[in-house]
């Protein structure tokens, strides 16, 4: 029997060891499968299009949690292939913004026309039509020239992509929905906007970010800075050009064998691309207990490879590759465990511990090793994690590429947690209350500072110069267009 509240102090027996508690969880596992079987099918949307090929390890752990599991199998209908539902040119940009639309990717300016997207390079100096979606278009009466050629042509540019898992694409869940003491009559507002973007925020996260959490007070709150907003500010031209190409649950399998492979770029056609290529824990994480599903290190070196030299066949040349490694996630059982969970806020009886403990009980947890009362299987955990970092590493000293070079630095989570306690922050006030396991708003904020200042330091080719045209732009096109 699982139990989300503390059993009475009597029935407490001795912990078990860590073998004990594997073998364990082991069999309930497989009692678990043989109750439930493996029958999940996707929602009879009419969209059967969209659910082919989803690979089942793409599909996080929390999508099994209770509550949770029906929001996903929703979700999963519309959204299988990681392509925007309403892309009518089929060139991988939308007009509309949920759905793996413009909230992952810069808006289509014009759907009906597959050779204007942003990131391209501008047709014919886009004097009549705005060819790349960034609002500049039309022709200086004093030259004769078009602005974009005016304004853009001798700047550098790059658009900002994101491949990764959940932490980029920014997965949370309103604490409101869990937390009666927080119940009003707003906490499901923008509900379907909310399920529609898989419950992620790629418009709020660390690469691609463009709004303000203000737009949403009661879903999502905290600071918002971007890799694509810093882009943005050094140069108005890179207006709309990001992707957002995180899947909840993503691996290293995943990612190079489709994933990868809806990045939408052009090697002719378009502007070099900045790619922060994040893969922070999933390799290692999984609701299996033990070490056996963890991705051994030579196929973890593989897919890594194959999806870089993907890359490299297709992307711009002049275009760069932050490559992040896996984080070391016992900071979340370290700083959580003994707090106060949403759930558990009308009298303080539901900790995070109690949470991960019922969530592991059930075969659901996200990550067994790193949310688990057993200080032996998180440290088993993290030298896994380490032995994957390891692997990344060796690719980044040994690999060569043609088309973009690449920096590999570890994800630093104590670095954000210093970064916080300098603006009288907690580590824990870092994690997502929800779940306990994601980087929340403010996180994602601090992490954009952090790898802002790694690239100036150890890259700073890659920063362009801004472009003194900025006000220029501003003053004669305002928002270009928005978002």
């Amino acid at each position: 029997m699982c139990h989300i509240f503390p059993l009475p102090s009597s029935d407490h027996h001795a912990p078990l060891t860590l073998s004990e508690h594997v073998q364990a969880l082991q069999r309930r596992h497989s009692e678990r499968a043989l109750n439930t079987g493996h029958s999940e099918r996707a929602l009879n949307t009419g969209r059967s299009k969209l659910v082919q090929g989803v690979n089942p390890a793409a599909v996080p752990k929390f999508c099994s949690w209770p509550l949770i599991e029906d929001i996903c199998k929703i979700v999963e209908a519309w959204t299988g292939d990681n392509l925007p539902l309403d892309d009518a040119d089929q060139d991988r940009y939308s007009s509309i913004e949920t759905a793996r639309g413009a909230a992952w990717r810069g808006k289509d300016c014009d759907d009906s026309k597959n050779s204007t997207y942003p990131g391209r390079w501008a047709l014919d100096g886009d004097a009549v039509n705005d060819s790349n979606c960034n609002g500049i278009f039309g022709v200086d009466a004093a030259t004769g020239r078009p602005y974009e050629e005016l304004w853009c042509n001798d700047t550098q540019r790059y658009g900002t992509a994101v491949l990764g898992d959940s932490v980029g694409a920014h997965f949370h869940v309103p604490p409101e929905w869990m937390n009666v003491t927080e119940l009003s009559e707003h906490s499901f507002e923008n509900l379907l906007y909310i399920l529609t973007n898989e419950l992620d925020w790629p418009e709020l996260s660390t690469g691609t970010g463009h709004y303000n959490a203000t737009n949403w007070p009661y879903q999502i709150q905290g600071p918002m800075d971007s890799l694509y907003q810093r882009m943005l500010e050094l140069n108005r031209c890179n207006h709309r050009d990001f992707q957002n190409v995180a899947v909840n649950g993503a691996r290293s399998t995943a990612m190079a064998d489709h994933i990868i492979k809806t990045l939408a770029r052009h090697s002719s056609t378009d502007q070099p691309l900045f790619i922060m290529f994040e893969l922070v824990g999933n390799d290692v994480c999984s609701g299996h207990p033990g070490t056996s599903h963890m991705t051994p290190p030579l196929v973890f070196h593989d897919a890594q490879l194959t999806s870089l030299r993907y890359l490299d066949a297709r992307l711009p040349r002049g275009s760069h590759v932050l490559l992040l490694g896996l984080v070391d996630g016992r900071f979340l059982y370290n700083n959580m465990h003994a707090r106060t969970h949403p759930l558990g806020a009308l009298r303080g009886d539901v900790t995070y511990a109690n949470v991960y403990d019922y969530l592991e009980c059930l075969g659901v947890t996200p990550c067994w090793g790193w949310l688990n009362s057993n200080e032996t299987a998180r440290d088993a955990t993290t030298a896994h994690a380490e032995l994957l970092n390891r692997q990344l590493q060796d690719i980044v000293a040994n690999e060569t590429f043609e088309n973009f070079d690449i920096l590999y630095t570890p994800f630093n989570i104590s670095a954000a947690a210093a970064a916080a306690a300098k603006h009288g922050k907690q580590a824990w006030q870092l994690v997502e209350p929800v779940d306990g396991f994601h980087s929340n708003q403010l996180s994602n904020a601090l992490t954009t500072g952090i790898l802002w200042d790694l690239i100036a330091a150890q890259k700073p080719s890659w920063l362009p110069a801004a472009n003194p045209h900025n006000t220029d732009i501003i003053g004669k096109f305002g928002d270009q267009g928005g978002y």
